[in-house]
This record gives structure tokens, sequence and C-alpha cells, in this order.
């Protein structure tokens, strides 16, 4: 038996799905797997956003009351975030949900219910990303490996390479971003994306260079600096990746 006791590599999960909660590809499966396989290595926490078609009471989401009073700025405003808490059944994984009214309670991801684009989506997709550098940093939860899952959390990447690259927090984490082949919504940024992605009143950028353009522009702008996987996920694939990457330098 060791004389010593070796601590786990924190794993921060970030992604717009997770089985039995939503679902859009395969991947949400293979999410909501991965702590499981991981669990004798690895710390895991799942973050993703509380859309409204996840229902409170079938899943039993219920708050978590240390992480209230946290509020995230957007443009000019400060939105309330509100953190949930749920199990997948029959596991004891917990998956986290990043929530405001105003932003996630609407039943479309990002389109009406005539297939029109939320004017605020932008908005959106900020306090999301926000959200999650606000709510690891309350827990402080220091992570060793941040897995970006799905396109949306891109913009969350981008933050972390381009402004927090050298925070104590998170400057030391290694970054990882997966990718599938359905398609990114055919959306754009809106023109005044980078004023309201603003961090600590700075203008990051890179934002400048996605306003206006679409969505699938976010996926451009990480090509060279970001560590991608393309193809087929799998826990097995991404458990190689996790290992190759804590051999190379953080973000």
């Amino acid at each position: 038996m060791s004389g010593y006791w070796q601590e786990r590599q924190r794993v921060l999960l970030v992604t717009t799905e997770c089985e039995p909660f939503w679902g859009e590809s395969l991947a949400a499966q293979y999410i909501a797997q991965l702590p499981q396989r991981l669990s004798n290595e690895y710390e895991v926490r799942i973050l993703m956003p509380k859309y409204g078609l996840i229902d409170d009471r079938r899943w039993r989401l219920h708050e978590v009351k240390r992480l209230s009073g946290i509020t995230i700025r957007v443009g000019n405003m400060d939105y309330a975030l509100n953190v949930k808490v749920a199990s997948i059944p029959g596991t004891r994984t917990q998956v986290y949900f990043l929530d405001n009214h105003e932003f996630w309670a609407r039943k479309g991801i990002f389109l009406n219910e005539v297939q029109q684009p939320y004017a605020d989506n932008d908005e959106r997709i900020i306090f999301f990303s926000k959200g999650v550098i606000a709510m690891i940093k309350t827990l402080k939860w220091a992570p060793h490996i941040i897995h970006c899952n799905g396109w949306m959390t891109g913009l969350l990447a981008l933050y972390l390479k381009y402004h927090l690259q050298n925070d104590p927090f998170f400057g030391g984490a290694k970054l990882f971003f997966t990718q599938y082949e359905e398609q990114i919504p055919e959306l754009r940024f809106s023109p005044s994306l980078p004023e309201k992605a603003r961090m600590d009143g700075q203008i990051i950028e890179v934002f400048q260079r996605l306003a206006g353009d679409p969505y699938e522009k976010l996926l451009t702008e990480m090509q060279s600096d970001v560590k991608i996987h393309k193809g087929q996920p799998t826990p097995e694939v991404w458990m190689k990746f996790y290992q190759s990457l804590l051999t190379q330098p953080a973000i």
C-alpha cells in the first residue's frame, strides 16, 4: 500500500448536452458515462445550461445554496446566476445546471416557435460562458483539464485562451474542445458582440473578429490555439486525450 495519497486530476466538463436531461447527439450518452469511467483517476464536474426543456421536478433539480448571489455582467447589465444540481439516475454523478430565467426559461434552444433566432442569443451564450468561470472560481475548484463539449462552449474556450491564460486560477489548466458533425445553427453573432462580451471592462480582440460573422467562425478562431477533437466521440478516446494533455503546456 502506498505511503502517500495522490490527488486526483480535476476535469471540468462543460457541455451543451448530457443524457438523460438533454441530448442531440451520441455525445450526450458518452458525457453521462465518462465520470464513472474516470472515477479512479479523475474528479469530474459536469456543467451545462438549464434549458427550459429540462423539467426540474422530473429530474429532481435543486438549487445550490452556496452558489447563490452570483451576478454576471453582460454588456452593461448584471444578471443573476442560479445554479441547480441533479444526479444522473443510477449513479453518483452530479450535473450542475446554469440558469437565468430571462435567458433560459424558454422552450427553444436558439430558435423561437416560428423558427426565428432569439434576439438575445449573444447574451445567452456570453452569460453561460461567464457563468461557468464565476461558478468554478466561487467553488475554489481549480481544474487541471477543461473539456468544452459542443460548439456553443467554444466561446468559453476563447475566454479561457485569450483572456484568462495568465489567470492564477485557470491559467494552469489544459484546454480541450470537442466538435461533431452535426450542423452548427446557421445564425450570426451580432455586430455588437465585442461590447457585450467584455470581461473586466476589456474588449477582447478575438470577439471583434467574430462580430457579425456566422457561429461557425467560432471554430475557425480556435483552429491554431486550442486542442480540438473531431469525429466519433467515445469515453475511451477522451480518456486518451486527457492523458496526453497532462504532458503538454497549459492554456
